[in-house]
């Protein structure tokens, strides 16, 4: 019996073209995936129409899919690593509107979550960082309405039966990133919010000590994005191209509260999808055995 397994949606890009969406769903499925992560729309501040919602999961009652997760928005396509200036969705601004507009963006994913069957979606959270340097109240006021939003949105994740996960980031210092998850796995439930352990950004940023962190914070990952690399480029390899050390990551993620399917968040390269897709089920495949090991121990 084959294992069931996730792959991104966005595997070789983000088409508008409907009909080459659909295409991509149905590769997926002739590829032995089960289910999917939906990464169209990742960033920036489209809005799905409730039509578009069920023209996705019309497709994938087609081809047999499920979700496992999504991947939500964290507004308006900005630089995110100084406040320069504010944009038109973002949970983080601290101009009400736009903090609301964000706001409504991530209810939007939620939505779109319910209508697929996924129960978490997974959301970036980056800090001004740079600006946080010369602005020493930055950071209190920042973080200030960060929690507004989050505790604006709790009510409704938690009515809807989605999760909110936040990804571990390699473009930001990695104080921030273990700060902002100590900060929020201890301010909101475990039902409400938790990790998605993103593995080539961790392996990035914390080289061998990624199965360190694992253990640490295990109890609260509800979502996960395998992708190998060489340590520097987030190039989204399919595990077992890069240098990571699946079988120690496995190893870890066992013993977490994550539950199948594994998720792969890869990108295409030259080859054929098909192609692609085939060898990126037979990589999912090793670290389904890896991980099935470890559960034997």
């Amino acid at each position: 019996m084959k294992a069931e397994l996730g792959i991104s949606t966005d595997f070789a890009g983000e088409s508008g073209k409907l009909e080459e969406i659909e295409e991509a769903l149905r590769k997926i499925s002739e590829a032995g995936f089960t289910h999917i992560h939906w990464c169209h729309e990742w960033d920036g501040d489209y809005i799905y129409s409730p039509y578009e919602m069920l023209q996705i999961r019309e497709w994938m009652d087609r081809y047999g899919l499920k979700a496992k997760g999504l991947h939500a928005s964290k507004g308006s396509v900005r630089n995110v690593n100084v406040q320069c200036g504010h944009y038109r969705r973002d949970y983080t601004s601290d101009w009400e509107y736009n903090r609301k507009a964000g706001v409504d963006l991530i209810k939007n994913r939620v939505d779109l979550a319910q209508c697929l069957g996924a129960g978490e979606i997974v959301l970036h959270l980056y800090c001004p960082h740079l600006s946080m340097r010369t602005d020493l109240q930055l950071k209190d006021r920042y973080y200030a309405q960060v929690k507004r939003s989050f505790d604006e949105l709790q009510p409704y994740c938690m009515e809807k039966g989605v999760k909110i996960c936040i990804e571990n980031l390699f473009d930001i210092p990695e104080k921030y990133v273990l700060g902002q998850w100590d900060w929020l796995l201890k301010e909101y439930l475990p039902e409400y919010m938790g990790i998605c352990l993103d593995a080539g950004h961790g392996y990035m940023v914390w080289r061998e000590r990624l199965p360190e962190l694992i253990r640490k914070y295990r109890d609260r990952i509800y979502a996960v994005h395998l992708h190998d690399n060489i340590g520097s480029v987030d190039f989204h390899l399919l595990p077992g191209d890069g240098q990571m050390d699946w079988k120690k990551v496995m190893q870890e993620l066992a013993g977490s509260a994550y539950q199948l399917p594994l998720v792969l968040e890869v990108n295409s390269c030259e080859e054929s999808a098909e192609e692609f897709l085939k060898r990126a089920f037979a990589a999912g495949e090793r670290l389904q055995g890896y991980y099935e090991d470890a559960l034997k121990k």
